[in-house]
């Protein structure tokens, strides 16, 4: 065969090649089209733009532009108070896993009512107290308090801390007494701390008002 007619040969199945791909890539373009002509004529006629998630993202990943995107969505399918900005979810931190491709509805980022705020540079440590070792049960949330620990008759004062939590407040419509507190205490002190705890009895005291302290933890 001479090389003029394979050359044109070539060219033949080159430009068939092009069409059928040309054909094919319009046939996907008028089945998406057509597909969301049915979702606007199913859930309204209006787009809007709405955050979505690019890939999966793992509970307490934080947000940013590597795993959200703004894509446009049929207005009736996006969720209430779903963010349409990135500036609305940048710096956010996932509170539950979050497939990928889908919108960032609000589910996916509000906290719990009883999730704790533990105080920056501070660590949330539970300590077993009654009401006889908890100034009679009155401790309660934002107090600070002395965490005193009793060991063979003497009471050593260990730290300050900051009552973040208590099981009154959490039992707060049983009437139940105090039988533990959540304490913000210093990052150094909490292996004493728990330590304490395994060899004697904890105690909170409530300072005067005039002596409170921080929360860091003391000598």
């Amino acid at each position: 065969m001479k090389r003029s007619v394979r050359i044109a040969i070539s060219l033949a199945c080159g430009v068939l090649a092009g069409l059928v791909a040309y054909g094919y890539a319009e046939d996907v373009q008028a089945q998406a089209a057509q597909e969301r002509e049915e979702l606007l004529a199913r859930f309204g006629d209006e787009m809007t733009e709405v955050c979505v998630a690019t890939r999966d993202i793992d509970r307490g990943e934080l947000l940013d532009e590597t795993n959200v995107a703004v894509e446009e969505w049929v207005a009736g399918l996006v969720p209430d108070q779903a963010p349409t900005s990135l500036n609305d979810v940048v710096g956010q931190q996932a509170t539950s896993n979050i497939p990928a491709h889908a919108v960032l509805s609000p589910v996916y980022l509000e906290r719990a009512d009883s999730a704790l705020e533990v105080p920056s540079g501070m660590v949330a440590v539970s300590v077993a107290v009654d009401e006889e070792h908890a100034v009679g049960g009155a401790v309660s949330p934002g107090d600070n308090v002395d965490v005193y620990v009793a060991q063979d008759g003497l009471a050593n004062r260990l730290c300050s801390a900051q009552v973040i939590d208590t099981s009154v407040q959490t039992a707060e419509t049983t009437g139940d007494a105090i039988a533990w507190a959540t304490l913000a205490v210093a990052p150094e002190r909490v292996s004493e701390l728990l330590a304490a705890t395994a060899k004697g009895a904890v105690s909170l005291a409530l300072p005067a008002l005039e002596s409170t302290g921080a929360t860091e933890g003391g000598a």
